[in-house]
């Protein structure tokens, strides 16, 4: 589970992690109300579940109550990195002397919680770790002990005993919530010299969500504002919104990532992915229509690896999907497994030829959803 910025930023401070002033918005007017509150200068920020909104013009910034009306109406109801927008958070602006980045992820080449940090916030940890290695500090933590000072004295160093004790709170948070990635970028030191989590990033393990209280709210929360991954839930399937233009519907976690991956050494970018569990002719033609209900892509790609499942019973769900609903949208399918020669036979009597190869499969998906 991906939560919003504006719910991560309310657990955060739940932990003791400051943050800007500010409320969530869902018209020019409200946001007009809320920057008169404030006082000053205010950064508008759509509520979203993709990254990525400052790099495309997505964050407004305004220093009146006029302006803060304009900003709002500008972003609201467009649509930024393929999500609408119909949520915004406003906060009083920082006025910033110093921006770091802290988090703390998994790494599962060592099986162990990693602690990640740099004086060089405010830009992609993957750009720091390519232009400024020397500026990243990582440091990985054993589960079978608590997290001392000594493990954090890198930190210490480089960013101060402030910050060092920002990164054990975001270590609480992460071991106390079951997290995947917890992440500040940027914390900022304002010109007063006080810390300040400007962004938040917060991502939990969805199976162990029944464990936390304090999770279950957002978790309903998020499945209300978004109808298609409730539907999805409730099939037992997994559904992630991301900003490309391939349309992605496979089987198992692993493989899927393993295709994410391909996409995007090819040049290709996913625009979602529906992660399915085993299922029969009538839980791909669910599958179809969930997944062709999200949003317009240029490409459908279908990875069919089956074992318990059958190519031929899955291909016939597929094609009663075609017949019933018209779509001009292409549709790749690479199909390997049980039953695979007849179903292959049966795409191919309604003119789709799957692939076996799944880097052939990959290369035709890419090359008709187009390259970034």
């Amino acid at each position: 589970m991906k939560l919003k910025e504006y719910q991560a930023k309310k657990l955060f401070r739940r932990f003791g992690i400051p943050t800007p002033n500010g409320k969530l918005v869902r018209s020019p007017e409200e946001a007009g109300r809320v920057a008169r509150e404030l006082q000053g200068a205010v950064v508008i920020k759509p509520q979203l579940n993709v990254k990525g909104r400052g790099k495309v013009g997505g964050i407004g910034f305004a220093d009146s109550v006029e302006g803060t009306v304009i900003e709002a109406e500008r972003l609201l109801n467009t649509t930024i990195l393929s999500e609408k927008v119909e949520l915004l958070l406003v906060e009083k602006k920082i006025e910033i002397a110093q921006e770091i980045y802290v988090a703390v992820t998994v790494d599962y080449d060592v099986r162990r919680p990693l602690i990640i940090a740099s004086d060089r916030g405010g830009i992609d940890i993957e750009q720091i770790a390519v232009e400024t290695p020397e500026r990243l500090i990582r440091i990985h933590i054993s589960l079978l002990k608590e997290l001392s000072d000594s493990d954090l004295s890198p930190v210490q160093s480089m960013l101060g005993y402030d910050v060092s004790d920002i990164v054990k709170k975001l270590y609480t948070i992460f071991i106390e919530n079951d997290a995947e990635m917890v992440e500040i970028n940027p914390i900022v030191r304002n010109t007063a010299g006080n810390l300040c989590a400007v962004d938040a990033v917060l991502n939990v393990n969805d199976d162990a969500i029944y464990r936390h209280e304090l999770l279950k709210p957002i978790q309903e929360e998020i499945l209300r504002e978004d109808p298609i991954s409730a539907e999805a839930q409730e099939n037992n399937w997994t559904y992630i919104d991301l900003p490309g233009t391939i349309g992605i519907l496979s089987s198992g976690a692993g493989l899927t990532m393993a295709i994410l991956d391909l996409i995007q050494a090819a040049g290709g970018q996913a625009a979602n992915f529906l992660d399915t569990a085993q299922f029969d002719d009538e839980g791909i033609y669910k599958a179809f229509d969930l997944l062709l209900r999200t949003k317009p892509v240029k490409v459908l790609f279908v990875n069919i690896f089956a074992g318990l499942n059958r190519c031929d019973l899955l291909a016939r769900g597929i094609c009663r999907y075609i017949e019933d609903h018209r779509s001009d949208v292409p549709l790749v399918v690479r199909m390997v497994g049980n039953a695979e020669k007849e179903g292959h036979r049966i795409l191919k009597d309604i003119g789709i030829t799957p692939y076996s190869s799944l880097e052939k499969a990959i290369s035709s998906a890419v090359d008709l959803g187009g390259k970034h």
